[in-house]
């Protein structure tokens, strides 16, 4: 950016969903510790939801089931396009081949992390049909726990609060960002936006 700004830029027009919030959006370097030792206290299957679209998040999580001995499956056709999407243009160059669902019902349950989609209670996403115990591969059960890797959306509340209730139904430990540090934002906060606007000047 400071590179563009020596250039000379005649005008620079942005804006990011966390533009009110003043500080920083944090760390993905940090959210990876965070992730890692939370996913290290857990003996049965461990799932996380997240957005599709947040190949570094894919990346994070990724890295933490690694560091915790655990392949990872991917679960839901969003997150399959978004992996072939991110492979084909020179992202996730360093994380092994995702498993499908078929193969992640072979794995042991304390060696298995699957990343799923349906964060904001979509009631045709994996996760809600996991909940539900509607999908065609994968269970979850008693001493299994499922992370939100995100933030409620404003408008999803009612959806996510019934998904949330339906995997505790199933014995299933539920963790959000009101729990432990499970996620960071990728939109910038206001302090992050100054200095972009101080580096292209």
């Amino acid at each position: 950016l400071r590179a563009v700004g020596d250039e000379g830029v005649l005008a620079i027009v942005c804006d990011s969903t966390n533009a009110l919030k003043p500080g920083s959006s944090g760390s993905e370097g940090e959210l990876r510790e965070s992730l890692t030792e939370l996913i290290g206290r857990y003996d049965g299957r461990v799932a996380v939801a997240c957005f599709a679209s947040n190949v570094a998040r894919l990346q994070t999580i990724a890295q933490a089931a690694r560091a915790n001995d655990r392949d990872v499956a991917l679960v839901g056709r969003s997150l399959w396009r978004m992996d072939k999407a991110a492979r084909e243009t020179g992202y996730l160059v360093d994380v092994p081949r995702f498993l499908t669902e078929d193969e992640a019902g072979y794995v042991p349950r304390d060696k298995i992390l699957m990343i799923c989609t349906g964060s904001q209670g979509e009631p045709r996403a994996a996760l809600a049909r996991i909940a539900r115990d509607d999908h065609p591969n994968i269970t979850l059960e008693q001493n299994d726990v499922v992370i939100f890797s995100s933030r409620v959306i404003p408008g999803n509340e009612k959806a996510i609060g019934r998904l949330q209730n339906a995997l505790v139904r199933l014995g299933v430990e539920v963790v959000t960002e009101a729990d432990h540090f499970v996620h960071v934002s990728g939109h910038p906060a206001r302090d992050e936006l100054v200095r972009m606007y101080q580096m292209i000047r």
